[in-house]
């Protein structure tokens, strides 16, 4: 029997695989994620579950970079932990303004990230680099297998964050 995998997240997450994290819009998940990456950077625990220290990559699609380092100090301090000890541990992509597909993002992460440089790559949110139909299985499934080729070649967990549709399903009424 093959070994499993380190542990990333104690009960929740190992190396090298996938997870998402997604409730409705402006529901905080931006805040969770960068908490996360905070735990693991730290090796502390998240929601009740140890990480197991390491280096993340944030992908930041969506705020500019100076909130967004903003927001990462401001969680530190939050918790306690201005001193930011292992904060060299985080490092943030920011592409807001750049449209990268998934199939780019994967290319460009063949590019820069070397195989084990990360424990984690943190995607925030999934709708900024998804090409094709939410609803289509097969569209979905290309997406994650291009989600577990991240995974393959880089050997770090691969999380992102989903947003549910808004209103609705039955009428489609706006909310």
């Amino acid at each position: 029997i093959p070994a499993l995998k380190p542990v990333l997240i104690d009960g929740v997450l190992r190396q090298g695989h996938k997870m998402i994290i997604s409730s409705g819009s402006k529901a905080g998940k931006s805040y969770l994620l960068i908490n996360l990456a905070i735990m693991i950077a730290e090796g502390w625990q998240w929601l009740g579950h140890k990480c197991t220290q390491g280096k993340v990559l944030y992908i930041n699609m969506e705020i500019d970079h100076s909130s967004f380092a903003n927001r990462v100090d401001s969680i530190y301090r939050a918790l306690g932990l201005d001193t930011m000890a292992n904060r060299q541990n985080i490092d943030i992509w920011t592409l807001r303004g750049y449209p990268m597909p998934l199939n780019q993002l994967i290319v460009h992460l063949q590019n820069r990230v070397k195989s084990g440089q990360y424990s984690a790559i943190i995607i925030d949110p999934l709708y900024k680099v998804m090409e094709g139909d939410e609803n289509s299985n097969s569209d979905i499934a290309q997406m994650v297998t291009g989600f577990d080729r991240i995974a393959n070649e880089t050997g770090a967990s691969v999380i992102y964050a989903h947003h549910y549709s808004k209103g609705y399903a039955g009428d489609k009424q706006v909310i």
